[in-house]
Order: C-alpha cells, then structure tokens, then sequence
C-alpha cells in the first residue's frame, strides 16, 4: 500500500468516525428536545435536515476510506461515479466550511462597555431553562456587575405551558441572583432571533452600541442577523456552552446558514 492511500484510509477513517459521533449526539439530543420543547415541529423539521447532512457526511467518509464510487475500470461506470462523490462532497464541504465559520465565530469577543446588553432566550425544556440559557444568564449578571450603569434587554417570547415566556424565566433568574429590576427591560413578545432583533429596536435606537449575549456557537449568525434588522454598533460576549450538545448545537446553526446560503443563491 502507497503512502497516499495510507493517508487516504486515515483520513477517511478519521471522518467516518467523527460523522457517526455527529450523528449519534444529534439524534440524541433532538429527540431529547422534541419531547420537551414548546415547539416540536421547529425541531422535528432541523432533525431531518441534519440527518440529510449526517448522511451525506458518512456516504463521503466511507467513500475516502473505501473508495467505491471510482473503483471500476470502466471509463462511463467512473464518471457516474465522479458525478455521484461530487453529490456527496459538496454538501460535506459546506458542513465542514460551515462548522469552522462558526467554531472560529465562537471565539471572537469584542467585550467593551455599552449602555445595553442584549441577551437571546432559548427554547425552554419542560418549562425549565437549559444550561446553555443559564450560562447566558450568568454572562449577563457578570455584565451588569462589571458595567453597573449598563441595562439588559432579556428577549424570547415562546412560553412555556404555564405561560411564562423566555425572557420572564431569565429575568426570574437574575433577580435570584441579585441583579435589580430595574436593570432589566423586558421583550417577550418575540418569536425568533429575527424577531428578537427587530422589536428590541423598539426599545433602543439602530446606532446605540450594544453588547449582544448569546450562546458562543449562535454569535456568529446573531450578529448577522443583529446587522440585517438594522443594528450598527455590535459588541459580542459570547457565553460557555456545555459540551455534549455542542456537536448538535453546530449542526442546527450549519443548517441555517445553508439555508440562508440557498435562499441568496436562488433569490440571485
């Protein structure tokens, strides 16, 4: 065996191993969250995108180990079989082009003082916050004591089945740990992170700088889409996320970008 295909069956075993971890963490968690979320179409609808990706992932790391796409001798048997690797390699590329984007995204923060911090809700679970939301609560209150003249804007409007909505969970959990009302201000009317955005400049003014709290791997299409409502001055803080959904979290922010990716291509 050459040293390329020594490398080829490395690599390819490497990738093959990595996908079905993917796949594994993102059924896991998705199935977790379509059980106790609000909203389980949301999710049902990202799961079966994901799983088209996933397998996508796999058919292409199979193909690097195994190679069975070109393996025939037959000039027309391996241009079908070209054109079948290439189906498969270019939705691969923009997961593993998109993952790096957001990985990367998750690492920039431009923390500096502002007059408003604006903090993203996340879908409850059984009517209880997620770690990945408690975290963004405790980068909000390390905010507030840090910058003690600032103000949080607490967005997220889908509530729970008892009614309370994203934004009235976190202001609960910030009062319970000391942060005043009166350092709060409330939209929870809202529906999305579009939306999030866009009633949060009912409140404050599109040149005001602002801090924008949010989970590390959604910072990156937060802000993007923070620029798109009309935001000009933003200043991220990402917040700590927990690891074992972290796979399935990069996966549900891929998704969205290959979609936003396809609606320019198709709107062009």
């Amino acid at each position: 065996m050459n040293r390329g295909n020594k490398k080829r069956i490395l690599a390819g075993s490497i990738l093959t191993v990595l996908s079905l971890i993917l796949t594994g963490d993102i059924i896991a968690v998705m199935t977790h969250r379509i059980k106790t979320v609000e909203r389980p179409d949301i999710y049902k609808k990202n799961l079966f995108g994901d799983m088209l990706l996933c397998t996508s992932l796999i058919i292409s790391s199979l193909d690097l180990l195994f190679n069975f796409f070109t393996r025939s001798k037959n000039t027309l048997s391996r241009f079908f079989g070209w054109m079948i690797r290439i189906s498969f390699w270019i939705p691969s590329f923009l997961v593993l082009f998109f993952s790096g984007k957001i990985v990367i995204g998750s690492f920039i923060k431009t923390r500096k003082k502002a007059k408003y911090a604006i903090v993203l809700g996340m879908a409850l679970e059984n009517g209880k916050p997620t770690k990945d939301l408690l975290r963004r609560v405790e980068t909000a209150r390390k905010y507030i004591i840090d910058n003690p003249d600032a103000k949080l804007i607490l967005t997220g409007g889908v509530p729970d089945n008892s009614g309370k909505t994203e934004a009235e969970v976190m202001c609960e959990l910030l009062l319970t740990r000391g942060v005043p009302a009166e350092k709060m201000i409330l939209e929870d009317q809202s529906d999305s992170t579009k939306t999030n955005f866009k009633n949060t400049l009912e409140i404050v003014d599109a040149t005001t700088p602002v801090v924008l709290i949010t989970s590390n791997y959604h910072m990156d299409r937060a802000v993007r889409i923070a620029k798109k409502a009309g935001f000009k001055n933003i200043h991220r803080l990402p917040a700590p996320t927990s690891v074992f959904p972290y796979p399935s979290n990069v996966m549900w922010e891929v998704l969205h970008n290959i979609n936003e990716y396809l609606k320019i291509v198709k709107d062009s």
